[in-house]
């Protein structure tokens, strides 16, 4: 088994440049080891089948717990983009029974047949924002569209007031930047958060239907500490509002750049999921996967990460790996839906996405954008 030497990466400010940083790692070697601008050091999986196989592979885990040198992991340390690895127990940061326990509070509200009953509260919201969309000669789609519709959505499905998610997502948002998590601001957000969060576990949910509701019953039953159920509402947060809204922001731009050709495929529901699933493919919203860590040496095909080392399955290098995708850097609306790209993880999803486009061309001239997301997911 080989050890190879690390490669410094520096951040890009463009995605060209991103783009170019995350070929060139993949085209290097299926897992590489690579010092992160703070002085970090994480092994990197970079291709398709190696970074399938690892998104379920048990040999590495998300509890960080489970490392028994203190020197390993983050050793103490706060890094940019830590906090769902380090603050709280939830999902994110669990494995086995734990993580079982914890998703299965709020497993229900998420399944295909939860999402279809909020269809007509998402097309409500849609239409409005709509509305004040093509009500501007100019606007910014991002803030005015692509930011609160998940806020909102997300918002009612857990139960969370309309005029408090714009707090709650101006929060996860800077908490999800590159910013050292250790600095004042940084913590003064994170605490603002959980604040805001404790409050509205404490409250009487007004509607039983709401995440909240099920979280203060898995509370009262002693399923979930309170501060269990204040960390998994962060984590539904911060999964829910900046990933939607930056996988909005690419399909459309997506879109308004080449709508003369795929505008023909939004004339039906499987031809608009076809294009949205690709779109996904090329612009995964998240371009990596949550912290995992390597409790034992690890042989990744001639490769071992050493015990106590940090992985990052790289999304958006995986995704586009020429072995598995053929003209993978292009666009390609009618792909075959084999192999599934690693966007939704290692299971089978399913993405069902309406997008209507009137008056299609230019941000400052769509008048009007539409988007639905039912994922139906096979397995637990």
């Amino acid at each position: 088994m080989s050890c190879p030497e690390s490669i410094r990466l520096e951040p890009a400010e463009l995605d060209a440049q991103a783009e170019a940083a995350l070929r060139a790692l993949r085209e290097h070697d299926a897992v590489v080891p690579v010092d992160l601008p703070e002085g970090l050091r994480v092994w990197v999986i970079t291709r398709y089948q190696e970074g399938r196989k690892a998104l379920t592979d048990p040999r590495f885990v998300k509890d960080m717990r489970s490392l028994q040198d203190p020197g390993h992991g983050f050793a103490g340390q706060r890094y940019a983009e830590d906090v769902l690895a380090v603050e709280g127990r939830h999902v994110l940061n669990s494995d086995g029974a734990e993580h079982a326990r914890l998703r299965s509070a709020v497993a229900s509200h998420f399944t295909a047949q939860a999402s279809a009953g909020h269809e007509a509260q998402v097309r409500q919201i849609a239409a409005t924002l709509s509305e004040k969309v093509a009500s501007q000669e100019r606007v910014d789609l991002m803030s005015t569209y692509a930011q609160p519709l998940p806020e909102l959505v997300i918002g009612r499905i857990i139960g969370v007031p309309d005029d408090t998610m714009p707090v709650i997502g101006r929060l996860s948002r800077q908490l999800s930047s590159r910013d050292n998590p250790a600095t004042a601001p940084m913590r003064r957000a994170y605490s603002d958060l959980v604040d805001l969060v404790r409050d509205l576990i404490a409250h009487p949910a007004t509607d039983s239907r709401t995440v909240i509701s099920g979280l203060q019953k898995a509370v009262a039953r002693g399923d979930l500490s309170r501060r269990e159920a204040a960390s998994t509402l962060m984590v539904l947060f911060a999964a829910g509002i900046s990933t939607t809204a930056t996988g909005l922001g690419h399909a459309a731009a997506t879109l308004m750049c080449t709508h003369a050709v795929l505008r023909p495929l939004l004339g039906s529901a499987e031809g608009a999921a076809s294009l949205i699933d690709e779109t996904l493919r090329l612009h995964p919203p998240i371009q990596f996967t949550s912290w995992r860590f390597a409790p034992h040496d690890v042989p990744v095909g001639p490769t071992t990460i050493p015990a106590g080392s940090l992985v990052l399955i790289l999304l958006a290098s995986a995704n586009r790996d020429p072995a598995a995708f053929p003209a993978a850097d292009e666009l390609v609306p009618d792909r075959p839906a084999k192999p599934a790209h690693l966007t939704f993880g290692s299971r089978s999803c399913r993405p069902c996405l309406v997008i209507d486009l009137l008056s299609p061309g230019t941000f400052t001239s769509a008048s009007h954008v539409w988007c639905r997301y039912v994922y139906e997911t096979e397995g637990s």
